[in-house]
Parts: structure tokens; C-alpha cells; sequence
């Protein structure tokens, strides 16, 4: 083992039996993990390279090359040292860690780092008083000693421990990422950078809670019990929540977000990915992974492609309990590059769309939001009115309730609206409500894109296919609450399969919703405004006359037909005039279809008589009345009826 060689003697010995090699083997291998495996294997590793010490490295060996190197191990081990302090610290479990960083900065007291974890640990622990005596401790050292102030990590430490801003485990500023990023923080270890060892950053990135949360207590109760029953049995959730804009998707995500904080200690991303944006395009998945990498502490190579992004990004959840809020969602191809492949996080996201990759491949569960229920309606009103102007009425409330469409959004709009002008107390408020159109209107006003109704209309009309924005338009000019497809295809033009492709945009997007009897119907009437302005704004007169006249004059041959059908003897009515060409007629089977089919369309058949009247379509104008007159007259005089929500009989009519 003793070897010669005339110039001196050298110890020939295994690598793989000296502590010092072992102890760099060790922490190559905590390099490896850091990017690849969960981060108690990291700490078990770095305690199995700590345990090799005994004392100073190289004892008794002097000499400037064994000075230089004791120097190197030593700041190995305390390196080492700090970054299983704060693996710990971002673990959640600081008690663990005070006593030795205790007796640490006691016989190191130089070392920054150690008072910065030191603090952070009694933060943690309740012990604010500790951490803030310890931070003057270490100042009032550096002034005696060397004559300085403590660096910017420590002075940031301290002030966000005075102002109680130090909610994360470790901050989002924390050493770990300045280093990361060149900024001269401690030296602490990085995914990627210069050789040394990564450190996980914890993210806390969950956005703040809208004040005066309201309602949803059914949808809350879903989503827990899926992520409890995913939990039990260790599988991977993925939650989408949709619903039409406005209705209160983000807002619910981040109440239920919040609530689950202390079953996700490994952190809490959030990310927007502006699906329906009126600034920005879609954010693409590389785009998105990087975004998310750097939330965790890693900083990703600009030539990096999207299969080399996800697999760093799948690497670094792995064994983490972290959850992942994916806001404003467009597609499943958007999303599905961002999901974990590791059943310890959970993936909540948002979307107007349906999204229905996410339920049928990734096995996602669908809540679906919907209007708010009267009670929490009114609840919501309420509380925004009371912060402005103190309590309010009952009838009043329930007007800005149906101003409002029982949409989050608005009905926190238009109670607002309505506060601001509230200058003569309750006896003059109900003539300070806005209406429904003027809601529209005047939002954009506020110089606040996302508190406009326009804007978040416009962020899902922009995202449309021109065929389906047309439909969109065509249906805001039909004057009835509810339609069916046939009525969608004769107002665009089209054939039956044609439209309901588009029609299937429209429902996809939550623009328009199919009611329990079959029907379809705008998600809201301030959408079906908005639907009817654009149609103002964007389409000719003589398109506009055009679809008008399509749809009366449908209206005015079925209603012809069902009459005739009905009552044969006592209306002999003549036929109605020559129609535009494609304009379908329904036939009916029997006098019962012919009933159900006038009863239901009452509503639409009077709209469509004023219709007929704003763009002077004649003679449909004239004959659409007598028709419904005839109807009602006989109903009148004991000829019986099927209710308008009944369902539709066998048979249905046919084109």
C-alpha cells in the first residue's frame, strides 16, 4: 500500500475505502436524485455522506495542500448541511432542525446562511419573537466583527417576518432561486448550474381568494370527495371545473385550492394559461413547462423541446406532494403535456370548454358550474352592497339578482354599479339600478378588462370558428328563449348536420346549453344581449333581414300546417305566402305533434311576429298573428292541449 517511487512515498489505496471519496460519491449521487427522485430520499442520502464525519477532515495533516483542501471538504460538509436544513424547512418540518442549527450558529456564527435558515425554522414553529431576536443577533455580530450589515436574503427574511408575508415554507424570492438566477444570494445548490447540488424550491403561488365567497357548497363537496377517494386509493386526480365566462370557475378553483394547502406540502403552482385572453394567444405547453420548472427552483435550457421540458417536469414532482391549478385552459392538448405522471399531486383545472379528452383519456372529473341558485344570489348581492352602503332590501336585491342573470361576475357588477350612484338612500335606490344592457355597456368604462362583462364575452366570442361565430350572432337575433336545431340551421342557412357541428362549438364553449325538455338556449340573457350586439355590430342589415325573414316565414308555414292539422273544419285557412327558397316546413304525424309543436313555440311565434314588424318582412307580418289568434281560440273553447313542457311524442315532425 506503501509505494516509492524516488521522490517520495504514496498511500495506494481503493477510492472506494477512503471517507473523503466517499463522501463526494455521495453527494454526486444527491445531484442525480435532486433532478430525478422524491426529496426524502435526498435527505437519507446527504445524512449517509454527513454520518463519514468524524472530526476535522485530514486531522494532523499540515501543509498548504492539505490546508486547501481541509477548506474544501469543509465547505462541502456545511453546504451539505444547510441544504438538508432546508429540504426540511420546505418539507414542513422545522422543529426537526432548530437544535442543530442552534449549536451551528453558535460555533460558526459567520455563515449567513445558517442564521437565514435558523430564522426561517422558528418562523415556522410559532416562535416569530426567536427568529426576529436572531436576526439582531447576527446584525449586531457583523457590525463588531467586520462592519457590516447583514446581506439582502437576511434583511428580506426579517422584513417578511415583520410583515407576516412569509407564508411558504420557503419564500418564492428564497437563496435557492437567486442563486439560480445569478443574484448573489447564498450558496446554495441548484438543479442546473455549476456542479453544485439542487435545492427544491416549495412554490406558493395559489393567487389571492375572492373576498366574500359565496355558495358552491354542493360543487366543494364534489371535488373533496374525489380528491379523498384518490388519496385511499393512491391513483392521480385531475379535476376539470367548466362552465360558461363569468360563472365563477376561478374563483371556485382557488377557494378549493386554498383549503387543501396543508395536504400539499411539496407546494402549489398556479399557471394561466390564457385560453380566452383578449391580450395574449394561448400559451403553449413548452412555454407553460417552463413557466412551471421555474416555479420549482429550475431553470430550463432555452434549447430544450417540449418532450425534454415534460420528462424534467414529471422528474421533479415525482414523490411530491404538490398541487398544480391550471387556470383558463383552451384545450386537452394544452393541458395534457402538463400532467404529472405520479399519483402524489393534483391537477385542478379551468376552462370554458368542456374539454372532453380530459374525462375520457385522462380520467378527469367534470364539475360543471352552472347560474347561482336564488339563495346564494342573493347572499352575494348583499354582501357587496352592505360594503358599500349598508344593508339593502329585499326587492331590491332580488332586481339586481335578475339584472345580474344570476351570474357571479355581473351580479357583483351590477350591485356595484348600483352603489356608486346610491346617493339618496333606499327610497331612491331601485331608480339607480342599471339594466341589463347598460351592464354590458357600461363595464368596459372602468378601464378594468377583467371586471368587464364585454371583455370576458369577447375573450370566448374571439376564440370561435367563423362558422360557429356567425350561428352565435344568427341566434342572438332570434327573439324567443329557447330554439331548436332545426331553427338554428334555417336562421344560418345551412343543412341539419351542418349546424349542429356548429351548434356543437357553441355547447362545447358553454355559450349556449340544451334545457331539460331538448331545447337549446343561450347560457344567459346578458350573453344572449351581447349575442344580439354583435350581430348589430358585425352583420349587415340586409343579412340580418335576411335570417329574420328565414325564421318567420318557418314559423308562419309550420304554424300554417299545425292549424290546418288541428282544425280542419272551423279555420279553412288559404296557404301561406311563397317563402325564400330552403326555408322548411315541419309535418306532422298527428293533431297531438301539431299541438305540442304550437304550444311549445308560443313564446317564439310572438317574437318572431315583432321581428317581423323591426325589419318589415311582409306579409308574414300580417298573417303570423291570425294564426296564433286562431290557436289560442280554440284551445280557449275546450280543445285540448299538451303542456309546453311536456316531452316530445313519438314521431317527432318531420322537415
Amino acid at each position: 500500500m506503501l509505494v516509492g517511487d524516488g521522490t517520495g512515498y504514496m498511500l495506494a489505496l481503493d477510492p472506494r475505502s477512503i471517507d473523503a471519496q466517499i463522501f463526494e460519491q455521495h453527494l454526486d449521487s444527491v445531484r442525480h436524485l435532486q433532478r430525478f427522485g422524491p426529496w426524502p430520499q435526498v435527505v437519507e442520502r446527504l445524512d449517509t455522506a454527513l454520518s463519514l464525519w468524524r472530526g476535522p477532515a485530514l486531522g494532523g495533516v499540515v501543509g498548504p495542500l492539505a490546508d486547501a483542501e481541509r477548506t474544501r471538504l469543509e465547505e462541502l460538509r456545511f453546504t451539505a448541511i444547510e441544504d438538508r436544513a432546508q429540504l426540511l424547512l420546505e418539507a414542513d418540518r422545522a422543529g426537526e432542525i432548530i437544535g442543530d442549527l442552534s449549536g451551528l450558529v453558535r460555533t460558526h456564527p459567520l455563515r449567513e446562511r445558517l442564521h437565514y435558515l435558523l430564522m426561517v425554522a422558528h418562523y415556522r414553529c410559532g416562535r416569530r419573537a426567536d427568529a426576529l431576536k436572531q436576526f439582531h443577533s447576527v446584525r449586531r455580530l457583523l457590525i463588531r466583527e467586520l462592519g457590516i450589515e447583514p446581506g439582502e436574503d437576511l434583511r428580506r427574511c426579517h422584513d417578511q417576518i415583520l410583515n407576516g408575508t412569509l407564508s411558504s415554507p420557503v419564500p418564492a424570492d428564497s437563496p435557492a432561486t437567486l442563486t439560480s438566477q445569478g443574484s448573489g444570494g447564498f450558496p446554495t445548490l441548484t438543479p442546473h448550474g455549476s456542479g453544485g447540488f439542487p435545492v427544491f424550491v416549495v412554490p406558493a403561488q395559489l393567487p389571492r381568494d375572492v373576498p366574500g365567497f359565496t355558495g358552491r357548497r354542493e360543487e366543494l363537496r364534489r371535488l373533496e370527495e374525489f380528491v379523498s377517494a384518490a388519496e385511499v386509493l393512491g391513483e392521480a386526480g385531475v379535476i376539470l371545473v367548466s362552465g360558461a365566462p363569468g360563472v365563477g370557475k376561478s374563483a371556485l378553483a382557488v377557494r378549493f385550492a386554498r383549503g387543501l394547502t396543508d395536504r400539499f406540502q411539496g407546494g402549489q403552482l398556479h399557471l394561466d394559461l390564457r385560453g380566452f385572453s383578449n391580450e395574449a394567444e394561448p400559451m403553449e405547453p413548452a412555454e407553460a413547462l417552463r413557466h412551471l420548472l421555474a416555479g420549482l427552483g429550475s431553470v430550463p435550457d432555452p434549447s430544450e423541446d417540449l418532450q425534454a421540458l415534460s420528462s424534467r417536469y414529471r422528474s421533479l414532482v415525482t414523490g411530491r406532494r404538490i398541487l398544480i391549478v391550471l387556470d383558463n385552459a383552451r384545450s386537452a392538448e394544452q393541458v395534457r403535456p402538463l400532467l404529472p405522471g405520479d399519483p402524489s399531486c393534483l391537477v385542478l383545472v379551468t376552462s370554458r370548454n368542456r374539454l372532453s379528452g380530459l374525462t375520457t383519456r385522462d380520467g378527469a372529473l367534470r364539475v360543471t358550474l352552472d347560474l347561482m341558485p336564488q339563495d346564494d344570489a342573493v347572499t352575494l348581492v348583499k354582501n357587496v352592497i352592505r360594503q358599500a352602503s349598508g344593508e339593502a332590501e329585499r326587492p331590491l336585491v332580488d332586481r339586481l339578482c335578475q339584472v345580474g342573470d344570476y351570474l357571479p361576475i355581473a351580479l357583483r357588477i351590477a350591485a356595484e354599479r348600483m352603489t356608486s350612484r346610491f346617493h339618496g338612500g333606499i327610497a331612491v335606490a331601485t331608480r339607480t339600478i342599471p339594466e341589463r344592457e347598460e351592464l354590458l355597456e357600461s363595464a368596459d368604462t372602468e378601464c378594468d378588462e377583467q371586471s368587464s362583462m364585454r371583455s370576458v364575452f369577447s375573450s370566448s366570442y374571439r376564440a370561435l370558428p367563423a362558422e360557429a361565430a356567425e350561428m352565435f350572432r344568427l341566434m342572438g337575433l332570434h327573439g324567443g328563449s329557447t330554439f331548436d336545431l332545426v331553427t338554428a340551421a334555417i336562421m344560418a342557412d345551412v343543412d341539419h348536420d351542418r349546424a349542429r357541428r356548429t351548434v356543437d362549438f357553441l355547447l362545447s364553449g358553454h355559450l349556449l346549453r340544451i334545457t331539460p325538455c331538448n331545447r337549446l338556449r343561450f347560457h344567459d340573457d346578458m350573453l344572449r344581449a351581447y349575442a344580439k350586439d354583435r350581430a348589430m355590430a358585425e352583420m349587415s342589415y340586409r343579412t340580418r333581414r335576411a335570417a329574420v325573414s328565414r325564421l318567420v316565414t318557418h314559423y308562419l308555414r309550420t304554424a300554417d300546417a299545425a292549424i290546418r292539422l288541428l282544425y280542419p273544419a272551423r279555420y279553412p285557412l288559404p296557404p301561406p305566402p311563397l317563402a325564400p327558397d330552403g326555408v322548411a316546413t315541419l309535418r306532422f304525424g298527428s293533431a297531438e305533434q301539431a299541438r305540442t309543436w304550437f304550444e311549445r313555440e308560443l313564446p317564439n311565434l310572438s317574437a318572431a311576429v315583432r321581428q317581423a314588424g323591426a325589419y318589415g318582412v311582409c306579409p308574414v307580418r300580417e298573417r303570423l298573428p291570425s294564426l296564433i289568434q286562431s290557436f289560442l281560440r280554440g284551445r280557449s273553447e275546450g280543445q285540448p292541449s299538451v303542456p309546453a313542457n311536456s316531452p316530445r311524442p313519438e314521431g317527432p315532425p318531420s322537415m
